[in-house]
């Protein structure tokens, strides 16, 4: 089948609601079960396929070769929580208005609209396992889905050390490492799947995120507690820990001198971006991400970080297995990706929140047992948003997205149809908690533009978010060909071009455009303000 239907949203044009793919081997009426995996933290390119030169991650890398891989994925907004609403509503964070500094809730309305409640709606079984990480609702998570072993917030990497509240029975688990008790909750759901209806899973990982001790709270009780958390400056490996002694993937994996240190780690981020514009001192440096500033703290970092990523890949080899085992993997499709990125010692820096690649590109991989052989292990360059892997979950299930949804299904690309597809795509960051601006940008193209706007206060409404009398307080320009690492701010070069005219004019109209949706949509839907 050719699908040339278009529509267009504010990350460019493409198109929705195809919902009749080829596929082969598979029954034409019967629905696929549908999973889909979420990282915490994980950037691009953290597959050894995708030519890391020191993770090793077998299991990933068969989804990739058997799947199809987007290679130009961009999140929709880089911080965990409003990054995760978009990933469940399919809309912008502008749009949707719920993260850590704006100023609403997720309502149960919203909800309501959100791919798990479609699928619940047209007769899938649903099941949540891991990380929910929303924070602000207004209904009881747990009852939304049939199948829940989940926690909101931050898990600990050994659960069974605190008394954290959560739904997933930590002490009553086998395992007393996270990623293994997510382990234990996705085959708890698959062996509770009824093999007459379709089943949708959301398995959303806590890690690679707090590969370190949180340092903001020095009790060992509190939230995010990282690998080793009884050292505070990371002075020493995690495996000084017994109980990662002889483990395979947290003692002595890549510990062996393969991990080095980004070219440019040390180096004055200000270079990058002004200090009146992103002061890290105030509490990148000072606080949150502070082991990324330090050599020997940001190197263990990164050891930890890598055998993290190889602990998720070997619990989705165990998931694949199982489904195998069980006759399910005929008709499961396969989505992987992450909330977003994280710059780990680069440009200076560390953290996410920003627009580089490193924080706002993720891998994205859909693997479908369905597509003929010869269109496996394709790469796909084509710009894809994290707003349209809900579109793509509901196009699977044969469901016609919400007009709401800003996303479009990616199953054209992922049959190698022809179809018209965007040129461009919208960013955006609107966490200004702990100094960070308001950022906003597109890619198109060879080229990236990114505004910043300096906060009047921590936290915004609607109103702070209109910028189209406002003159940028900073801005960047990276031709992405010639400069893949985005070191080289070209804004004074190509001042008085045509070219960055064009690209200005585009970002101010996408970003304007979206403000109107945004009071559309919360004029006639259900929006609720955050309890204060």
């Amino acid at each position: 089948m050719i699908c040339k239907a278009a529509a267009t949203t504010l990350i460019g044009a493409g198109v929705v609601g195809c919902a009749q793919h080829k596929a082969e081997d598979a029954e034409p009426t019967k629905k696929p079960n549908i999973i889909f995996l979420l990282t915490d933290d994980q950037s691009d390119g953290t597959f050894s396929a995708m030519g890391h030169p020191v993770l090793k991650t077998p299991n990933l890398d068969n989804l990739l070769t058997q799947g199809v891989w987007f290679s130009n994925t961009y999140i929709a907004t880089p911080i965990c929580a409003p990054s995760r609403v978009s990933f469940l509503t399919g809309m912008h964070e502008r749009k949707h208005e719920v993260g850590f500094t704006n100023s609403y809730q997720l309502s149960e309305g919203q909800w309501e609209m959100s791919y798990p409640a479609l699928l619940r709606d047209n007769g899938y079984y649903t099941g949540f396992v891991g990380k929910f990480g929303i924070e602000y609702y207004t209904f009881q998570a747990e009852e939304m889905f049939d199948f829940w072993y989940a926690h909101d917030g931050w898990a600990p990497f050994f659960p069974k050390d605190f008394n954290t509240p959560s739904s997933i029975p930590y002490h009553e688990a086998e395992e007393d490492i996270i990623t293994y008790i997510m382990g234990e909750g996705i085959e708890s759901f698959l062996q509770s799947v009824n093999e007459d209806q379709p089943f949708s899973l959301s398995v959303s990982f806590s890690v690679p995120h707090a590969s370190v001790k949180q340092t903001m709270n020095a009790s060992p009780e509190g939230w995010g507690r990282g690998i080793h958390y009884r050292w505070t400056e990371l002075l020493s490996p995690a495996n000084e820990d017994p109980r990662l002694k002889g483990h395979p993937f947290y003692d002595t994996l890549y510990r062996d001198g393969s991990v080095t240190l980004p070219e440019d780690f040390g180096t004055d981020p200000y270079q990058h971006i002004p200090r009146h514009i992103l002061d890290h001192d105030h509490t990148r440096k000072s606080w949150l991400y502070k082991y990324n500033y330090h050599a020997e703290t940001n190197y263990e970092n990164l050891v930890r970080y890598y055998q993290l990523i190889s602990g998720v890949d070997h619990i989705i080899g165990n998931m694949v297995r199982s489904l195998e085992e069980k006759g399910l993997s005929d008709n499961t499709v396969i989505i992987f990706t992450s909330d977003h990125g994280l710059i780990n010692g680069e440009y200076g820096m560390g953290g996410k929140a920003l627009l580089y690649d490193l924080a706002a590109k993720v891998p994205c991989v859909i693997y479908d047992p369905r597509i003929p052989e010869n269109q496996r292990g394709r790469k796909v360059a084509e710009l894809v948003s994290s707003l349209d892997i809900p579109s793509t979950i509901l196009d699977y299930a044969g469901i016609v997205q919400p007009d709401v949804m800003d996303g479009q299904s990616l199953l054209p690309l992922v049959y190698d149809e022809e179809t018209q597809w965007r040129d461009e795509i919208f960013l955006e960051s609107l966490y200004t908690g702990q100094g960070n601006p308001f950022i906003e940008g597109i890619r198109t193209g060879n080229w990236k533009y990114i505004r910043f706007y300096v906060p009047e206060r921590e936290g915004h409404t609607e109103a702070d978010l209109q910028f189209e009398n406002r003159k940028p307080d900073f801005e960047q320009l990276f031709n992405l060909e010639q400069d893949p690492t985005e070191h080289n701010n070209l804004i004074s070069v190509y001042e008085g071009t045509e070219l960055l005219e064009e690209l200005r004019k585009k970002c101010a109209r996408l970003s304007a455009d979206l403000n109107l949706e945004r009071k559309t949509y919360m004029e006639t839907n259900e929006v609720v303000l955050k309890d204060n």
